[in-house]
């Protein structure tokens, strides 16, 4: 026979704190430990995820930021969360250690519950979900397994949050590790992936049926088959599978697992008012968590009794009572015969004999007969059964409702009003008021109570006020020029969505890989959970390049900054075809694709080259002036106005000698 590898987690200390000492759960999702805080030196409970989810790091982020937020739900019925950590591939949770079961452990043991037992189970896990509600913390995913019992009859909720970061892995949602959970999955989850405080109402809801009917409303082949009928039936009234169950209780299920969101209870807590007022109406008992039932071998043979001859274990001859209170120290009732009683047990002390015709004391009436005695104590009785029967209802009207009183409503009210309407009505103020968020309700106006409107508490209970602080909105920090995993960081303590984009930038200022903006931009207040858009440059866009070629220096350089080019016009040629300051050539060449904001080069004319005139000596030749000019590119015009060039000698020049003229221009040689 193959044996299981052994478990590597035990005997480790995760990050240098938590000793792992015993193996208490595997599950397709993580597996749990009990632990010795070496630090604080207390067990605790760790909770290792699997090293699918593990491995994937955008969960690990998400499970971080959830596990924070679980961690501040502080409730005495919901499981608490101490810390949260990675040991290298080990991503982990540290939560209280819960000594007891499971209620689907209860539920195998015990296949369903009466009414009483349902009803005191229920309480404490909605006032838990009503907890987390109030934190703005929605756990989606609400189920028997969820539900810890412990040994000291404590009820817990168990992993907040938790549900929420395991939700978000893709991997999580295959039909195996969906089919323990798609039981009590409300429509909309289903459906649309969305869930609100009005989805743990179903799903609480689904528990309660489970919990009086000793079944799941709906069961399949399959996940997809139980998810189908969710979406598309009603969950059926307990009392069709189970007679025995009490209207009010039918209705409350119905109204809880509605398949609309709009007609169940607001919260857990609204769910939590309507079932408190269900127990009251019904005269239920709050009943503690049954214990454990002990193993066949060990009843002893009183206890053998209450088992029928097939094995199933009847109805026992009295209700379970809180821990040390066993049968041994139950008080019976009085046997019919006690009640009854015999003339010697009821009569009188013993009297003088009377008269045979008259009773002492009252002369001349005859003495009452047997049977006029008998009547008298009949009477007697009758009206003193009456008088008790009376007396006892109304001790029991005052203990189950006389003596409670409904909490008013005070929404919507300031602080002050509801203070003094509250004290009106007999009840004490908690000095110390809780606050939420609240996207409708003005800052510093009541929300609700502790416990809420409509419950029926003891006169003179100390109720707290919820009051208002407004919207919850975050600031969104500067991360311009930052790199996108800088802005991650920026971010991480804000619980917002971040959708990148990657544009070009049209302004020449950002490098690529920059953050340019986001939208909502720095110092904008966002909601929870809403998208903000972060900006990153991938560089200046390609554009063409505009042809400015033989533009004058002016029109070329405003061409090529309206297209949105730098331009360097400090290169200058000498160009007889082109005109000076006009541009003879450019870099990058017109038509090319560039970046934008990058520099074109241009050539700028400076005209046709310059000549120095040279020194024509008095004198020279005509003929031999000109052909030295030609020489130099330059034209030659005779001046002989003087007296008609007779001796055809150059004796002047003009421009002079020394001057400076450009290729082709015209010089005049003034000659004798």
């Amino acid at each position: 026979m193959q044996t299981a590898p052994p478990d590597r987690l035990l005997g480790r200390v995760l990050e240098g704190r938590y000793r792992v000492v015993e193996r208490l759960a595997r599950g397709g999702m993580s597996t749990v430990y009990s632990a010795m805080d070496e630090r604080l030196e207390r067990p605790v409970a760790v909770k290792v995820m699997s090293s699918t989810l593990s491995a994937d790091p955008a969960f690990a982020d998400r499970f971080a930021r959830e596990a924070r937020v679980a961690a501040k739900l502080a409730h005495v019925n919901a499981v608490s969360v101490y810390d949260q950590g990675v040991d290298g591939e080990h991503v982990f949770l540290v939560m209280e250690l819960v000594t007891g079961r499971t209620l689907r452990d209860l539920l195998r043991e015990r296949g369903r519950l009466n009414a009483a037992q349902a009803v005191s189970i229920m309480e404490p896990v909605l006032a838990a979900l009503a907890a987390a509600h109030r934190a703005g913390l929605v756990h989606r995913d609400v189920k028997p397994e969820n539900i810890l019992l412990s040994d000291d009859g404590v009820v817990k909720v168990a992993d907040f949050g938790l549900a929420r970061a395991i939700e978000a892995d893709a991997s999580s949602t295959r039909t195996g590790l969906m089919m323990g959970t798609v039981a009590y999955c409300p429509p909309e989850q289903i459906s649309r992936g969305a869930a609100d405080a009005r989805s743990d109402v179903y799903s609480a809801g689904v528990v309660l049926f489970e919990l009086l009917t000793g079944r799941a409303p709906f069961t399949g082949d399959s996940a997809m088959a139980v998810a189908y009928q969710h979406v598309h039936s009603d969950v059926p009234a307990p009392s069709r599978l189970r007679p025995d169950v009490p209207r009010a209780l039918d209705e409350l299920v119905l109204r809880a697992t509605s398949r609309e969101p709009s007609g169940r209870p607001l919260d857990a807590g609204a769910l939590l008012a309507e079932l408190h007022d269900v127990r009251v109406d019904l005269g239920l008992p709050v009943t503690p968590v049954p214990r454990r039932r002990a193993p066949a071998a060990d009843l002893t043979d009183t206890q053998q009794l209450g088992r029928v001859a097939d094995g199933h274990p009847s109805v026992p001859p009295y209700p379970p009572g809180p821990a040390g209170i066993g049968p041994d120290r139950v008080r019976t009732a009085p046997t019919r015969g006690q009640f009854r009683g015999t003339d010697t047990q009821f009569a009188s002390p013993a009297r003088p004999a009377a008269s045979a015709t008259t009773k002492p004391g009252r002369p001349g009436r005859p003495p009452l007969t047997r049977r006029q005695r008998a009547r008298r104590r009949s009477a007697f009785w009758i009206v003193l059964v009456v008088l008790l029967g009376l007396l006892t209802g109304w001790g029991a009207w005052y203990l189950a409702v006389g003596r409670y009183k409904q909490v008013p409503s005070v929404s919507g009210q300031v602080q002050s009003a509801a203070t003094q309407l509250l004290r009106k009505d007999g009840f004490s103020v908690n000095a110390q008021t809780e606050q939420a968020f609240s996207e409708t309700v003005p800052v510093g106006t009541v929300l609700g109570t502790h416990p809420g409107a409509g419950a029926h508490v003891l006169g003179g209970k100390l109720i707290q006020l919820v009051v208002s602080k407004g919207p919850e909105r975050f600031v969104v920090p500067a991360t311009t020029n930052l790199s996108y995993q800088q802005v991650q960081a920026a971010f991480a303590s804000i619980p917002v969505n971040l959708n990148r984009k990657d544009v070009a930038d049209g302004t020449g200022k950002f490098a690529s890989g920059k953050v340019m903006r986001t939208d909502p931009a720095a110092g904008a207040k966002v909601k929870r959970d809403q998208t903000v858009t972060v900006y990153v440059s991938t560089g200046p866009p390609i554009v063409t390049v505009p042809g400015v070629t033989n533009q004058v220096q002016a029109d070329a350089t405003a061409t090529l900054t309206q297209a949105g080019f730098k331009v360097d016009a400090s290169a200058s040629d000498y160009s007889q075809k082109v005109p000076a300051g006009t541009v003879i050539a450019q870099d990058p060449a017109g038509g090319a694709s560039e970046p934008k904001f990058s520099t074109v080069k241009l050539v700028i004319s400076k005209g046709p080259p310059l000549v120095t005139l040279p020194r024509i000596s008095t004198g020279t030749s005509y003929d031999d002036a000109k052909a030295q000019l030609e020489a130099l590119g330059l034209k030659v015009q005779k001046d002989d106005s003087y007296d008609g060039g007779l001796f055809n000698r150059v004796v002047g020049m003009s421009p002079g000698a020394g001057k400076q003229v450009p290729v082709g221009s015209t010089v005049v040689l003034r000659v004798v």
